[in-house]
């Protein structure tokens, strides 16, 4: 069983494949000449940077053409092409300014495999060496590639944006049959029904359900299925102020809590109805956006409400809403946990927002979408210098970040991001989620820091 993932260079002769080879590792490792087929063997060496999130096994494999093959030529393919198969991620090298027959073939053959079709595959477009030629993507778009990086593997250039990418779209660690579907994380201050809430979901009593505040101290985690899924279930300890001191339950209640919302695939906060949201509710809710993670806003105990009108929950959502105007963009719901009101709601909400979460844009379909966008030549056209989008990709999940390579990133208002924000999010289904759009000036980040 492999202990580390397998990121593999492949693409026909003299591309450069050596070259990056030796660019990401910082060291001569590989044998780089202008003759074709130099590399006859898989070099492999071990990765492990500050830039990647985890450490990998680089691997620079021969030139993989198939023209005027001698038997030893066929072997080494044959063997470079078992080693691909057994990759966590591909790395797909191309000439910019040399795209021949062969590199058609490759790409066939990436879209046929059954196997090679499951492993992620990022096209690198090598020698890109001015700002021109980066901007002329749109004929490899055209080959059907959904995600390319533009490079000088020479020179080094936008290695940031090719470090975030491997980052990307390298699996955190593979999923077992037995791993639960998602990880729920139930916060809020103490006694807001957390642990009702839990065992409503359970159908069984697996917390201590007590109307004394901090009755849970520890984390509780327990797993049920809903639609067929296994989900894992957090109930946390409840959350109050941070102490000074450092030395009481509260303070290691409040670490225990950040760590649960650290490790959840979605947050659910859990508000008292009776008391509103209140100023401790909303710096939670500021933790919970730092880290980019899906969340629904829970108003318990809306039974107990007295005097409620028709539009009662209404008036409700937009006094929080007033007091905290992100929500606006959150899913909120009103329940009982006690009652076992809209808790099979909260669920469903859960579970979509978690599937949302998962999406990965393909750097093609963000350029479609640019592409697309008529608007993007008219925004501020009476300027001398109008704002301009070279090009988009994806670059995390959670948070959900989407980098916007531009000529200048002072060029864009928050009126002008928020149109692309909503934008992006209308068209790819994201409601719900915090998407982030990053600038990044085209003669920025040239090179990756050491």
């Amino acid at each position: 069983m492999k202990s580390l993932p397998i990121v593999s260079i492949v693409g026909r002769q003299n591309v450069g494949k050596s070259t990056l080879f030796n660019s990401i590792l910082r060291a001569q490792s590989a044998i780089t000449e202008n003759t074709p087929g130099v590399t006859r063997d898989v070099l492999q060496k071990l990765v492990e940077r500050d830039e990647f999130k985890t450490p990998f096994i680089l691997s620079d494999t021969p030139g993989l053409d198939i023209e005027n093959l001698d038997e030893i030529s066929k072997d080494i393919i044959e063997i470079a092409f078992l080693h691909l198969k057994n990759s966590d991620l591909i790395l797909h090298i191309i000439d910019h300014k040399d795209l021949r027959k062969y590199d058609h073939k490759l790409i066939d053959l990436f879209k046929k495999d059954e196997e090679l079709k499951q492993i992620p595959l990022l096209t690198i477009i090598n020698k890109v060496d001015t700002e021109a030629d980066e901007y002329d993507l749109e004929p490899f778009y055209k080959l059907g590639l959904n995600e390319l990086v533009p490079i000088s593997a020479i020179g080094r250039r936008n290695f940031p944006l090719l470090f975030e990418k491997i980052n990307y779209l390298l699996p955190d660690k593979i999923k077992k049959p037995d791993d639960p579907y998602c990880k729920i994380a139930i916060i809020g201050k103490p006694n807001s029904g957390k642990s009702s809430l839990l065992n409503t979901f359970l159908g069984f009593k697996r917390a201590v359900v007590s109307d004394v505040p901090g009755t849970t101290r520890d984390s509780v985690s327990s797993q049920f299925l809903f639609q067929s899924k296994k989900i894992e279930i957090i109930d946390t300890a409840g959350i109050r102020r941070k102490s000074k001191t450092g030395e009481s339950l509260e303070f290691y209640s409040y670490k225990r809590t950040l760590h649960s919302i650290g490790e959840a695939d979605v947050v659910v906060l859990l508000v008292d109805a009776l008391k509103g949201l209140g100023d401790f509710d909303k710096k939670i809710f500021g933790e919970i956006q730092e880290l980019g993670k899906p969340m629904v806003l829970a108003v318990n105990k809306w039974d107990a409400v007295p005097e409620k009108e028709t539009n009662s929950w209404k008036h409700y959502q937009e006094r929080m809403e007033a007091k905290l105007s992100i929500l606006k963009e959150r899913p909120i719901i009103s329940l009982s946990a006690k009652e076992k009101i809209r808790t099979h709601k909260l669920l469903e909400m859960v579970i979509s927002l978690y599937e949302k979460s998962q999406k990965k844009l393909t750097t093609r379909a963000l350029n479609d979408w640019l592409n697309k966008w008529g608007g993007k030549n008219r925004v501020m056209k009476a300027t001398n210098r109008p704002p301009k989008v070279f090009y988009a990709t994806q670059v995390s999940q959670v948070p959900f970040k989407i980098l916007f390579f531009v000529n200048d990133s002072k060029l864009f208002p928050s009126n002008i991001l928020s149109f692309f924000r909503k934008s992006i999010v209308k068209e790819f289904g994201l409601e719900g989620l915090s998407v982030e759009i990053e600038l990044r000036n085209r003669n920025e980040g040239k090179e990756a820091k050491e």
